[in-house]
This record gives C-alpha cells, sequence and structure tokens, in this order.
C-alpha cells in the first residue's frame, strides 16, 4: 500500500509516517518545509518528502492519504486527492485503523504529562520482555525513535489493510500518546476517540486548546466520549486529585476504575529523600525506586504507568524495577 501524507512534518504525523514505513508500506509526504529534527529523521527512515503541496504530489497516485490537522479544507493537494477519488482519512483514524488493528492499546491522556507517562509505561513493558509497539510525541532516553512497532508487525510480515485479518495478535500491547485535540477540518472529535483502548490513564483534565473548546466542560465531553469506547474488560487508571476527571467518570464510567493519588487506591510517597519514591496500593507497599526524573508530578506519572502495567500483566514489582532504568526524555534541543 502507498500512504502519502499530507503535512508531514509535524511530530505526531512523521512518527505515524515512520510506523508505516517499518510496517513495510511506502510511504510519502509533503509539507511547506522540512526542518530538523524531524526532517533529516524521515529522510533517515526511507519516506519520500516533496516540499510546498501540489496536484503533482499525487502522481503517482498513492492508495491512500492521511490528513494533517492542520490542513484546512482548502489545501491544494487535500483538494485534488478529493477531486480524484483518493480515499482520504486522519492521522487517528489511520493509526487505529491499520497499525493498531489486533492490539491491546494502552492510551495515556491528559493536558500535560503524557510524554512522559506514555514512554514510562513503554518502557516499563518493554523491561519487562512484553515487546509493545508505542507512538509518543517526544524521543524517550531508553530507545532511538518515538515509535516502535511490535516485532510481530514489523516488515517481515506486512500489514493487512483495515478489516483483514488480525494476525493472532490480540493482547499485544501498543502504547499510545493520545491528544484531546480536534482529528481534522472534516471531524472535529477528539483523536483519542479513534483509538478504542483496553487500557486508558486519565493523567489530568485542565482547559487548553483555546482555538478549539469553548470551556473545559467541552474538553470534559470529549473524554466523556472516550470512556464510551472502553470496554467492560478494559481498565481505566485515573487522577485522584482531579475534580474534572471525577465530573468525566461520574457521567457514566462503564469498566474497570482505578484512582490514584489522593484518595484513590495507588499513592506515592518519598523514601529516603526526594529522589526515591515509594509506591503502594490500598496502603500496602509495593517496591520504592530513586527516579531518574524528580517531582511530585514525575512521581505521579510513575504511578499511573505503574498501575496501568498492572492491567497488561506486570506486576507493581516488576515495574517500579523497570522505572529504575528509566533514563527520561530527550529535551528539544538534544534532538538536534
Amino acid at each position: 500500500m502507498h500512504v502519502h501524507f499530507v503535512a508531514v512534518a509535524g511530530t505526531g504525523m512523521g512518527a505515524l509516517a515512520g510506523l508505516f514505513k517499518a510496517a513495510g508500506h511506502e510511504v510519502s509526504g509533503s509539507d511547506t518545509a522540512f526542518y530538523p529534527p524531524m526532517g533529516p529523521a524521515l529522510e533517515r527512515w526511507g519516506i519520500k518528502t516533496m516540499t510546498g503541496f501540489g496536484r503533482q504530489n499525487l502522481d503517482p497516485r498513492p492508495d491512500l492519504v492521511v490528513v494533517g490537522n492542520v490542513c484546512r479544507p482548502w489545501n491544494v493537494e487535500v483538494a485534488a486527492a478529493k477531486e480524484a477519488g483518493i480515499p482520504l482519512t486522519t492521522m487517528a483514524h489511520a493509526l487505529a485503523e491499520h497499525l493498531l488493528t489486533g492490539t491491546a492499546p494502552l492510551i495515556v491522556g491528559g493536558t500535560h504529562g503524557k510524554t512522559t507517562t506514555s514512554s514510562m509505561a513503554a518502557w516499563i513493558l518493554h523491561d519487562v520482555g512484553r515487546d509493545p509497539g508505542f507512538l509518543i510525541g517526544g524521543l524517550p532516553k531508553n530507545f532511538d525513535t518515538s515509535f516502535r512497532l511490535p516485532r510481530s508487525k514489523g516488515p517481515e510480515r506486512k500489514l493487512p489493510l483495515a478489516g483483514g485479518p488480525g494476525g493472532g495478535l490480540r493482547g499485544t500491547p501498543f502504547v499510545v500518546e493520545a491528544d484531546e485535540y480536534d482529528t481534522a477540518f472534516f471531524d472535529k472529535r477528539s483523536k483519542f476517540v479513534h483509538y478504542r483502548p483496553r487500557t486508558a490513564i486519565l493523567n489530568n483534565l485542565e482547559f487548553d486548546h483555546a482555538d478549539i473548546f469553548a470551556d473545559l466542560g467541552a474538553i470534559e465531553t470529549q473524554f466523556h466520549h472516550l470512556v464510551r469506547t472502553i470496554p467492560a474488560s478494559g481498565r481505566i487508571v485515573a487522577n485522584a486529585h482531579e475534580d474534572s476527571l471525577k465530573r468525566v467518570i461520574e457521567r457514566g464510567c462503564w469498566s474497570e476504575l482505578e484512582w490514584f493519588g489522593g484518595d484513590g487506591r495507588w499513592t506515592v510517597g518519598t523514601g529516603a529523600d526526594e529522589a526515591e519514591a515509594v509506591f503502594r496500593l490500598d496502603g500496602v507497599e509495593q517496591g520504592r525506586v530513586r527516579m531518574a526524573l524528580a517531582g511530585s508530578h514525575n512521581r505521579d506519572n510513575a504511578l499511573a504507568a505503574i498501575a496501568a502495567a498492572r492491567h497488561v500483566g506486570v506486576t507493581p514489582a516488576q515495574a517500579i524495577a523497570s522505572l529504575g532504568r528509566f533514563a527520561g526524555i530527550k529535551r528539544p534541543l538534544e534532538l538536534r
């Protein structure tokens, strides 16, 4: 399958293009410019890039066009794809339909802390040998890219189109940093509504994206829609410090639910000093570790990752030991 990305140089779109390439598909992309670090990365991954938007970028004709959410209806390349009858989709839908099929998505949502918590969860699952896939907005120091396919979905087994056989991959964890921003000009739902998670971390919920949402209540509605997509056997791991998340859950929850922090089942404190985190479940210590990342917010991020990993079959003791080997996230200047 030839997949073409319009506005590919963004962090999320570029990483998704890399995932499709890793899965064995032909991938191309266009954008206004290709600055470091994404431009060189796309070249390194073997993705054909075209500067500027135009009809000529659709020759040869792709099988699927992925439209970035920065694109507007009047984008000449999007308009040309519509006129030519080429199937259009979005970043979120392409990920869900073509790469998450047959996996057990573990998503991390919230106003902030998504990159760190996603990276912690991905590292825990990798470190204990669960072979997770992941798509993360930043670059974890423990990995050399911000994305990864499970080995069972590598180029040696080209992925089927959506609707094809599942390949026996049900249960393979796939960690996704899940954005509440809207999906595209033709799909105003939040991106995370598409992912159909088996496990969902809801880190926090504050007012953000004033260009999209009128108020905090509008964002809470999108989180409520996300909760509706999670099956009864799925699990939500939510931050008990956040009244906004409590309001979301009060609107209806049909899945297993575990609160962390505050009066939740999962709590974390400090040990001998600020660098040592002590994790507890129902008041019983599960383990302690000296963390590379300082601060109470990072201890909470780690607590959420441990609780979510437990739903995937990783014991708290295993997860805590893995966090002792977690190196953190590369800062923007480190990516250049």
